[in-house]
């Protein structure tokens, strides 16, 4: 098999291949699961978050707002404490740590107007330090808090207007899904996935962490990574479930 071909003047070492390789089998399986620990996790953590969460999805269960037995991507979207949730994790513990760099283009680019980067430099970004910028995402930008996202919550907005306007901002350099043409082509299944699987798991279980005191443990590689998390799942009869079994 012949090697791909490369622009004139570009050199992979095998670092950067290797690179490469993991960021893209790692798609998907690898992503979905790189966010539901840390969304746990922080669900965990914060006592009134969880509560928040747990009541909301409780709530459109009752009233019969989620199907049965499993809810639906769309249900889960018109859940808004839920969706802050989903959107603080993606910000906070992004699943892909990778920086995806790439190589500039003739005639180079200008940074801030005063930063030249000649063609043929490789550039990357690191989506921890872009989501921490607390001219982008407040001051309380190394805070998980979900109400950033939610309108009338968010702090930093006087108007309807002016709280869409900061949401696109926010998501206009959110990197958790890659960015340009580097962007995750699975995003949408993964999106499916992650939100459908979150709600069931809160929809279906009271979960404690075994061990309070000590936290698990996450690398911040090309996606993260987690172990020693120990949750206790106790089962939760869903409204659904139990008006079943009524009839």
């Amino acid at each position: 098999m012949s090697s791909p071909t490369l622009p004139e003047g570009t050199c992979f070492s095998n670092e950067d291949l290797k690179a490469e390789v993991i960021t893209f089998t790692a798609a998907t399986l690898d992503g979905v699961a790189a966010f539901i620990s840390p969304f746990v996790d922080n669900m965990l953590q914060n006592d009134h978050i969880r509560d928040r969460l747990t009541a909301e999805i409780q709530e459109a269960d009752r009233i019969g707002h989620l199907s049965s037995p499993v809810v639906s991507y769309e249900e889960t979207t018109r859940l808004p404490f839920f969706m802050g949730c989903i959107k603080e994790t993606l910000r906070f513990d992004a699943p892909a740590q990778t920086i995806l760099p790439r190589i500039v283009s003739e005639p180079g680019v200008w940074l801030q107007h005063d930063i030249y980067v000649p063609s043929g430099t490789q550039v990357g970004a690191s989506p921890y330090i872009i989501h921490r910028n607390e001219t982008i995402f407040g001051e309380d930008a190394n805070e998980f808090k979900p109400t950033r996202w939610l309108e009338g919550e968010c702090n930093r907005c006087d108007t309807a207007l002016q709280h869409t306007a900061h949401v696109r901002l926010m998501e206009k350099y959110g990197m958790w899904w890659g960015y340009g043409d580097r962007e995750c082509a699975g995003k949408y299944y993964a999106q499916m996935e992650m939100q459908k699987l979150c709600v069931e798991l809160f929809r279906r279980f009271d979960m404690t962490s075994a061990s309070s005191q000590q936290r698990f443990k996450h690398e911040r590689w090309a996606v993260g990574m987690f172990w020693n998390q120990r949750i206790v799942f106790r089962n939760r009869k869903s409204f659904s479930s139990a008006a079943k079994e009524s009839l």
